[in-house]
């Protein structure tokens, strides 16, 4: 789970969801304005926590925190 700052609407966790969907290893993201979070399960293989918050970063929302569910 990344915790996010500056989503407002279900056009920011499209956003959000599109970006990170861009990286290799991405078997689900669930992104919600209304929680401030992304539930991403991922490939630990294929990519990692540093790359996915990279990604989001790069939409201009920001990951505040992160910790495995």
């Amino acid at each position: 789970e990344f915790k996010i700052s500056g989503m407002t609407c279900a056009s920011c966790e499209e956003h959000v969801n599109h970006e990170v969907n861009k990286l290799n290893g991405i078997v689900n993201i669930k992104a919600s304005f209304e929680d401030g979070n992304a539930i991403i399960e991922f490939d630990q293989t294929k990519t990692d926590e540093t790359e996915i918050e990279n990604a989001i970063n790069a939409t201009g929302y920001k990951v505040t925190d992160k910790k495995e569910n």
